[in-house]
């Protein structure tokens, strides 16, 4: 069988949607099981496992999507399509959100990121590399996906700081998980 380097950006793209679609979905369990937390007032030993199995199943999705990534880029540079590298907006944003992704994480891996910005920064970040990696061309320029990219992230944090604000209504400290119930 004869494979084809086209074959392997095609298998390259295939896992990256996989990846991808695995790290907004875990990302969306993680930040939903964060409120859940948030809301109770703390955090039982069972669901501190649960949460690091989720952290570990979202860095195995993030490996083979800088995996694919870096795949992606040694195709095109390989067909030396230089074109693609400078005229693809769509492209450039995808890297942009993925770079800010990586960064989140290292931040909050390291303590540098709150622990209720960096989810929602992730989040909604997930969100919009799904949406980057499967609609490729939008006819927009890179500034415009940029302000969109920012206008939607700012929706996402007024919506998950308000979610924040109902579920702690009634713990005497709002600073997320950890806050303590009245009694």
């Amino acid at each position: 069988m004869y494979v084809t380097e086209l074959s392997w950006l095609y298998s390259a793209q295939l896992i990256r949607y996989l990846a991808v679609g695995l790290c907004l979905g875990t990302s969306t369990c993680v930040m939903t099981l964060y409120f859940y937390l948030v809301a109770k007032g703390h955090t039982e030993e069972a669901e501190k496992k649960i949460m690091h199995v989720l952290y570990t199943l979202l860095r195995v999705g993030m490996c083979l999507a800088v995996l694919t990534e870096v795949t992606n880029f040694v195709y095109y540079y390989h067909v030396d399509n230089f074109v693609y590298w400078t005229d693809n907006p769509e492209l450039l944003m995808r890297l942009t959100i993925f770079a800010v992704i990586c960064a989140n994480a290292l931040a909050m891996q390291f303590g540098k990121m709150s622990m209720w910005f960096g989810p929602a920064l992730a989040g909604g970040s997930w969100y919009a590399c799904f949406f980057f990696s499967v609609w490729i061309e939008t006819e927009s320029e890179y500034g415009g996906l940029l302000v969109g990219y920012l206008v939607w992230l700012t929706i996402v944090f007024v919506i998950l700081a308000g979610l924040r604000l109902i579920l702690t209504r009634n713990q005497t400290m709002r600073i997320g998980d950890g806050a303590s119930s009245p009694t």
